[in-house]
């Protein structure tokens, strides 16, 4: 899986979930609070679906981690 490159609005970083693939949105969504997602404007556009990057790091290296426990397992 491929680790998206976060965007810097108003001095934070964030991500948008679609961004991802279907499957790691689906993944992603089911991990976090409803209330983590966040429509931000910026520069008169609206980007929605917007999660702070610092929880998408987390979720990415948990993630990560736990796909490569299972492959060991299945190895």
């Amino acid at each position: 899986m491929t680790k998206l490159i976060p965007i810097f609005i108003n001095g934070r970083k964030w991500i948008q979930l679609s961004q991802l693939s279907n499957e790691q949105s689906i993944k992603l969504k089911s991990w976090i609070p409803v209330n983590c997602l966040k429509k931000i404007k910026f520069q008169g556009s609206e980007f929605s679906d917007c999660l702070a990057f610092e929880t998408y790091e987390y979720w990415f290296r948990t993630y990560q981690i736990s796909e490569q426990k299972q492959a060991l397992l299945d190895f």
